[in-house]
């Protein structure tokens, strides 16, 4: 019976040696390939990732602008940031920081309330209207603005604090509103910014 080429005496050993040659030139090659197209594969997969977060990103603020137009729609042009954050389902930080975005592409203005919150404006023509026919403006009582400004009414009415009131409430305020207060009416009330 003859004898195959392997075989043969001696010839296992000279298979091995080919096989284990040829495995190192295949990882040998392997290596080169991947050193060189490493680079690449991550640029690609870093601008896959970027044009993906983009794509989430604008879908995200087309979202927040529908709920945003309609929570303004649906309170005629007034909106807190609890509201918008219920209606969007984010967070208070999100929500006051586009909010506070959208106030200034639309030069919306702010308004407190008697329980020291704070409602964010955006007057269309149709709300101007029926706006210059009762003014709304609220001011608040020494405690409601203490806890806005988060002081204790004692430090509200320090003597030092009284000469700066408007400075000193700017600061402190989470809208960055000045006050002023009004001897007569014993109240305080919002100062705008001109």
């Amino acid at each position: 019976m003859p004898q195959r080429p392997f075989h043969s005496p001696g010839a296992g050993l000279e298979y091995r040696l080919l096989m284990a040659l040829i495995m190192a030139s295949a990882a040998l090659v392997t290596v080169l390939l991947i050193q060189l197209l490493l680079p690449w594969l991550v640029v690609a997969a870093l601008g896959a990732g970027a044009v993906w977060f983009w794509r989430r990103q604008r879908a995200r603020d087309r979202v927040l602008h529908q709920v945003f137009y309609a929570q303004v729609a649906a309170h005629q042009g007034r909106i807190s940031v609890l509201d918008f954050a219920i209606a969007a389902q984010i967070t208070g930080r999100e929500a006051r920081r586009f909010l506070d975005q959208r106030a200034q592409d639309f030069w919306g203005d702010f308004e407190p309330t008697a329980a020291g919150d704070v409602l964010y404006t955006f007057r269309s023509p149709g709300t101007l209207a029926a706006e210059t026919a009762i003014p709304q403006v609220i001011s608040l009582t020494a405690a409601d603005l203490a806890r806005r400004l988060g002081c204790t009414t004692a430090e509200l009415t320090q003597p030092a604090v009284a000469l700066n009131l408007l400075a000193w409430s700017r600061d402190r305020d989470p809208d960055g509103c000045g006050w002023r207060y009004d001897a007569a009416g014993d109240r305080y009330w919002p100062v705008s910014e001109e």
